[in-house]
């Protein structure tokens, strides 16, 4: 995938080469005289602790990012890095973006693993009137606990994991009505 950033105070945005390689992401980039250079390339790691919050580990040096979308163009997405707001958009971002939290057509919303790892507690039991907010599930990935959180009010319909399971990435979790 090739994805623009906006720098700001420069006349042109960056673009990058991104390839996932074993769970780490690898950026090039293009137009740099090296571009084609392993050594060259940038090693990023990350954990999504919760919705739009990243924990980065960028060549050793570890950060937290909020990443959210621009309301005028939600094509656009601004990451919130220290004092920061970098803007980036995937060059095919229909095709690459992660689609927003929606209800399906019967109204159900699934709460899904963002990493692969062990479920460590289950907080909302089937039929839990739950807010926006609320912890659902706790979720135990590279020696890190993750709450994760409703992304709406409603009531727990559904409990597909129990404790001490190990999940895979994108394994729907719990459902929410």
């Amino acid at each position: 995938m090739i994805i623009e950033v906006d720098v700001e105070g420069e006349d042109s945005p960056r673009r990058y080469r991104v390839r996932r390689e074993r769970g780490a992401i690898r950026m090039w980039r293009l137009g740099a005289a090296n571009e084609d250079d392993n050594a060259s390339a940038i090693q990023v790691d990350w954990r999504m602790p919760e919705p739009s919050n990243y924990s980065l580990l960028v060549d050793g040096r570890s950060y937290d990012v909020h990443v959210g979308e621009v309301a005028a163009d939600p094509e656009l997405l601004e990451f919130h890095l220290l004092s920061h707001v970098i803007r980036a958009r995937a060059s095919d971002a229909r095709r690459h973006r992660v689609a927003p939290t929606a209800a399906d057509a019967d109204g159900a919303v699934s709460i899904a693993a963002p990493m692969p790892g062990r479920v460590v507690d289950v907080l909302a039991p089937q039929g839990t009137a739950v807010k926006r907010g609320d912890g659902i599930i706790v979720l135990e990935a590279m020696k890190m606990e993750n709450e994760l959180k409703a992304p709406c009010d409603g009531t727990v319909v559904k409990i597909l994991v129990e404790e001490g399971a190990g999940v895979e990435g994108g394994a729907v979790l719990a459902i929410i009505e």
